[in-house]
């Protein structure tokens, strides 16, 4: 019993210097930034460091995205995981930024669950909470309707802070609910017409035009902030490319992380715009056992369309569930070819062996598993 007692009494120590060593790591920022939303997160956190980082150098960004990596002076640093990604990373990452003296800190909330998205907020007490948008996405976690997913992300609104957003559909809630915990809100200006020419093909001008706003109202000059947010944006690579070999080219859209429908057809729309294509498109769909809803959706939305895509490819460790349900809801079985591990073993040789010379072919659904390993594949 006396042994017990000693563990449990040495556990609780480890917690409340856990504790004070959090807060004292938080309290030393004089700038805390959290960036939540459906779509846009890690593009508008990029897009928030660099424009504070063109005026204060000790700007530190977390960026969950599709690879998890930390900017700091200029240096990105993947951030090493050995299992699931979990609360705590944001927490190891604090206490790192905290080492390194960093007084501005631009967090992506890396969260799904609602529980959770509060947690972190609770834990980073965050002097700006920016929304980028509410879409449809991660029921599993998030409820079933977009009026359900709209209320957790607004639910984990901090108290006492300012509210950024560019979300115009649920602006009435979001200030209902940041009223509820003393936090104004924020919405963001229109992007000026000379900044929106300054931007490439690909690059969403309500995602700058809320990074500016953020800038501006943490007292960033304006031209430092657009200067550094243009300087990020030109570093960046774009997600479609072209892809030879044997006198054949086909072009590929990288769209494995837009989660979504809507941004889905949204972002393969404005890539075929910029390349010229005009005919149909073949789909990857990458799938994940443990996103059955997004898998449903996607098939769905791709045999509704049906005459718009040529040949669908599915991956990932829910195939059969989507070939099934692309057939069932009426797109032609001799269309749609599952990949195994032989096929994922070189797929850019399979997929040039699949379709035609000149196709576009999109990577949709999940950016998990095989997702990456295509795109490793593919740069």
């Amino acid at each position: 019993m006396l042994i017990i007692s000693v563990i449990l009494i040495l556990i609780l120590s480890l917690l409340i210097i856990e504790k004070r060593v959090l807060q004292k790591s938080i309290g030393s920022m004089s700038l805390r930034i959290h960036v939540n939303g459906t779509r846009g997160k890690s593009s508008v956190t990029g897009y928030i460091a660099a424009g504070i980082a063109s005026a204060r150098p000790d700007v530190m960004a977390k960026i969950t995205g599709i690879i998890p990596s930390t900017v700091h002076n200029g240096a990105i640093k993947v951030v090493e995981r050995t299992g699931p990604a979990r609360v705590q990373e944001q927490v190891h990452i604090l206490r790192s930024a905290f080492r390194k003296r960093v007084k501005t800190m631009v967090l992506e909330c890396m969260s799904i669950a609602p529980e959770l998205q509060k947690l972190e907020g609770s834990i980073f007490k965050p002097h700006f909470y920016v929304i980028t948008n509410i879409r449809d996405d991660h029921r599993e976690e998030m409820g079933k309707d977009l009026e359900s997913q709209a209320e957790a992300i607004c639910s984990a609104i901090p108290a006492n802070c300012r509210v950024i957003t560019g979300e115009k559909k649920f602006i009435k809630k979001i200030e209902e609910k940041a009223s509820a915990g003393n936090s104004t809100v924020i919405t963001a200006g229109e992007l000026d017409e000379r900044v929106r020419r300054q931007l490439p093909y690909g690059v969403f001008p309500e995602n700058v035009a809320l990074a500016m706003t953020v800038c501006q109202e943490a007292g960033i000059d304006p031209a430092l902030a657009e200067e550094g947010i243009i300087n990020w944006i030109a570093g960046t690579k774009s997600p479609l490319a072209a892809i030879h070999d044997g006198g054949k080219m086909i072009r590929f859209l990288n769209a494995f992380a837009v989660n979504d429908i809507d941004s889905t057809e949204s972002f393969i729309g404005h890539w075929k715009e910029v390349s010229g294509h005009s005919g149909r498109i073949s789909v990857i769909l990458n799938t994940r056992a443990d996103r059955p809803v997004r898998t449903d959706l996607f098939s769905e939305w791709i045999a509704k369309n049906r005459d718009s895509f040529d040949i669908i490819i599915v991956t990932g460790s829910h195939r059969k569930r989507a070939r099934h349900k692309l057939s069932a809801s009426g797109f032609e079985k001799e269309r749609v070819i599952c990949w195994n591990r032989r096929e994922m073993r070189n797929p850019v040789k399979s997929l040039l062996s699949t379709v035609a010379d000149g196709s576009f072919i999109t990577g949709v659904g999940n950016i998990g598993g095989d997702g990456f390993h295509i795109i490793n594949e593919l740069r």
